[in-house]
Order: C-alpha cells, then structure tokens, then sequence
C-alpha cells in the first residue's frame, strides 16, 4: 500500500473489476471498454454489470454489483452521468474500493453539471471510494495487463507513466509510443479530476518503482500548493516531463470547455515549472522525444557538446543548433587532436565539430567515435550520418562496367556498418556513461528511425531535435545538482 492520503493501488491494480452499463451494442462504451480489458489480457476477474442482459456474447452479465460473487476492487461507469449517484451508492454500499467514471456531462458543462460532480464527489468521500474522473478515456495498468480504454489502444510494457488531462492526447502518446518503442508502465486520464488530480498520479508514480520518467499533459491546476510540494519531491528521483496547454488565449478558452479548468497564465506557469525543475515539451512530438532520452541515455554531467559528422555543412548547423539551444562546443584535447589526425586524412576539420569530409573508412568512423567519448572535455555527443540506412552501392546495380560481384561484397557490408554502429554507440554509452544522440539525414529517414528505437539507440531524424533534448536534459541535471549541493548531499544518477 502506498502511504497517501488518496489510494490508487485498487486503480492500478485491481483484482477484479465491474464494468456498470456493459451493452451488447459495439457502437457504445459498454461494449467497447469491456472488449479492450478482455483483449489486453486483464490478469485479474471482469464481471459484466447491466440488468438488461443475462449474457454479453459468452460472458454472464449481472444485475447489479450486489449480486456480483465478490466485492470488486475497481468499477468503470459507462452509463449516463444522470446514471452515476445511484449507482456509485450501490458500489460504496458493498464495499467497492475505486471507481472510473467515463461520463462526461459533469462541471464542464456549467453549474448544473457542477452540482451533479460534486454529489458524486460527496457519496465517493462518504464511502472512502477512489474516484477517477469523470468525463475520462480512463487507465493503463502493464502489470495486471490492464487496458481499461476508450479507444483500442494497445501500449507496450516500459518505463514511463503518464497522466494526461486530455484523453485523447493521452491515448495518442500510448499510440505513438508503441511505433516509437517507448513503452509505458502506469497511464490515467484524469478528466475533471472532481477529486483524484494530476499532482496525485505524480505522487503515485513517483512512488511507484517501474517507472522512471513521467509525462504530464496539464491543462491546468487546481491545487497549486500540493502541486509544488509533490513535484519538488518527485523531480528528485524522476525527471518530470509537462506539456501545458492553454498557453495561449483561445487554448485557455477551449481548456474551459473542455475539461472545465482554468488554464491560467502561460508566464507563471513556466516559472514555476523552471523553479521546480519541471521539463517542459512544446509539442507531443517533443514529450516523446523527451521520453526516450531519459530511458535511453544517461544525463549529460555538463553542457560541453562533441560533434561527429559525415560533411562541413551539417556541422554548422548543428553548432548553430547547439548554441541556440544553450549548449556549447567542446574544445578537444590535444591527445585526441593527436589520436584524430592519425586517423583521418590531413585534410579534415582539427577541431569540433569533426568533419570526416565523407570518409568512406566506416570503421574509422566507429574510433573516431569513441576518441571524441573518451575526450575528458566531451560531456555528451551527437553523431551525424554515422547511422546511414541506405544501401550506397545498390544505385550502382544498372551499370554494366561495374562488376555484379563488387556490388554484392559491398553492398552486404555498407549495411552490416549500420548494426555495427548501433552497437557500438550502446558500447560506448555504457563504457563511458556519456549521453551519444544519433542524427540520421537520409532520404530514409523514417526506415532508420524505426531501427534505431527497435534497437533503442536514442536517434533522431532532425538535428535541432537533437539539440533541444540534450539541452532539456542538462537543465533537469543542473537543477539536481543546484538542488542537493544546498543540502550538501553528492549528485549521483537520479
């Protein structure tokens, strides 16, 4: 049991659960939610609840929760909002110990919906009944297989939990996670959060030992105080990673009407994330960017950037990239000037950005590599082309003067370089606990971006990306670092 005032245990990992309003219709929720536990592989027992029915498809369905042959844990509402007071005083009656609350028609619709949501507050407080929602898409639980969604989204098993104010960028981060191989451990939509808030799931998850990044899609805040409290003790053990919406006048507006927050101004909001160390993502694509750095790469322990790459031009762009993101080239030490000029051709850059000035020696590439590592003024790298995904000599197949032969060596060995180069870039990470971020530029892009999170090599198909990351991942560092030599305490990994 978690030591909270509010317990989620019962929501995240129930032992049985009763779904109130199943329906044989595959068009309404009762169905839907039902058929998405089911096929999540639920580990625990799923009882069907709706005196309609005697039976839904093969399972037995029952009147009521009083008739059901145990007190459930957990019980997911898909009836009418005017539906949820009665029957949530049946579920407080028998003992039922949380309850998800899919409706909508609740405060975001004005003071009658109010007044509805706070009786329904009122009973679940009566009965010491965890209330989740309403106006929800509702949870993911990995380790009771646990998909208890509106949409049919099946997320992989991972590291990271999310609590999202929006059900449906929430679910969409799900979605996206799994074609980006960033799996998820924990997941709520808080709805109208009449009683369970998003500062409490951060609680939970920050409690909770299988996750190690957290993602907040935040509308607004009711309970700024608790907010504060909970993430500076969070954010010491778990970067925190927000996306705010409502940054502008007419987002707040729509969070209103939404959710029936309020969103408040964008400008306290960031000082309060910045004073809290909170890492902000502008966009969905950068929480999920954000979410692969932190479970995939150790924190940068400086601010001080070595660059590989395969031509000059992507080297000022990155070096450009990197200074507007706050980060700052590494000057190279003389050893590995010396060790670098034995390897590369007189004419190469001597100095950082290393231009390989399209060396075709890809092993060379893999030592160059890790001399920049090694290099004691090198914090982390970003490497440029060293992930190619392209086969260079399949465009010389149509030439009959070159030998079929030839090709055929070559060709099998220009892709062998990129798996090579995968590996050799988690060698390097674990060696020498530095982060090293791949940038791919090819017309490939996408083909290599999946292979790199397949093989979950922290990769990106745009070098400001690249930057960004790395320099939001250096702030969270330094934040720590400022926050416990207050104390006196030694950094060590968070």
């Amino acid at each position: 049991m978690h030591n909270m005032e509010i317990d989620l245990d019962p929501v995240f990992y129930p032992k049985s659960i009763a779904v109130i309003g199943a329906s044989a219709n595959p068009m309404k929720w009762g169905w839907i939610i039902p058929a998405n536990i089911i096929s999540g592989g639920y580990t625990g027992r799923l009882y069907l609840v709706n005196p309609k029915y005697d039976k839904i498809t093969k399972l037995k369905c029952y009147p009521n929760v009083r008739s059901l042959p145990e007190t459930v844990d957990l019980a997911v509402f898909t009836v009418p909002s005017r539906s949820v007071p009665e029957l949530l005083e049946e579920c407080g009656e028998v003992g039922v110990k949380a309850a998800i609350v899919i409706a909508g028609g609740f405060s975001e619709v004005g003071n009658e919906g109010k007044r509805l949501e706070q009786k329904v507050v009122n009973i679940a407080r009566r009965y010491n009944i965890t209330l989740i929602g309403p106006n929800t898409m509702g949870i993911y639980s990995a380790p009771v297989s646990l998909c208890a969604l509106m949409p049919p989204v099946r997320p992989i098993k991972g590291e990271v939990s999310m609590i999202s104010q929006s059900g449906n960028i929430g679910t969409n981060m799900l979605a996206f996670g799994r074609v980006n191989n960033v799996g998820f451990n924990l997941f709520a939509c808080s709805g109208n959060e009449a009683m369970v808030r998003c500062e409490d799931y951060i609680e939970y998850f920050g409690q909770d030992p299988n996750t190690k990044v957290i993602l907040a899609y935040i509308e607004g805040i009711r309970n700024g105080r608790k907010f504060m409290r909970v993430v500076d003790e969070v954010i010491e053990k778990k970067p925190i990673i927000v996306l705010k919406g409502g940054r502008t006048r007419s987002g707040a507006k729509a969070a209103r009407s939404h959710t029936g927050v309020l969103a408040g101004e964008m400008k306290i909001y960031e000082a309060v994330f910045k004073q809290l160390g909170v890492v902000i993502a502008r966009s969905t694509d950068e929480m999920l960017d954000l979410a692969k750095a932190f479970t995939r790469v150790p924190l940068p322990k400086g601010n001080k950037v070595g660059i590989i790459t395969w031509g000059g031009g992507y080297g000022v762009l990155i070096s450009d990239a990197c200074e507007e993101a706050g980060l700052e080239l590494a000057e190279l030490s003389e050893e590995t000037l010396e060790e670098l000029n034995r390897l590369l051709p007189p004419y190469w850059s001597h100095g950082n950005p290393i231009d390989m000035v399209g060396d075709m020696n890809r092993e060379a590439h893999f030592k160059c590599l890790e001399i920049l590592v090694r290099d004691k003024n090198v914090d982390a790298v970003i490497a440029l082309g060293l992930i190619t995904g392209m086969d260079f000599f399949e465009a010389f197949r149509n030439f009959d003067f070159v030998p079929g032969e030839f090709i055929e060596v070559f060709s099998s060995m220009w892709k062998n370089y990129d798996r090579i180069a995968l590996s050799k870039i988690k060698e390097l990470i674990q060696k020498y606990g530095k982060p090293i971020i791949a940038v791919t530029l090819t017309a490939e892009a996408s083909k290599v971006q999946s292979v790199m999170d397949e093989e979950k090599v922290l990769g990106y198909t745009s070098l400001e990306r690249a930057a960004t990351v790395l320099a939001k991942m250096y702030k969270y560092y330094e934040h720590l670092r400022r926050k416990k030599s207050v104390r006196g305490d030694r950094l060590g990994s968070p």
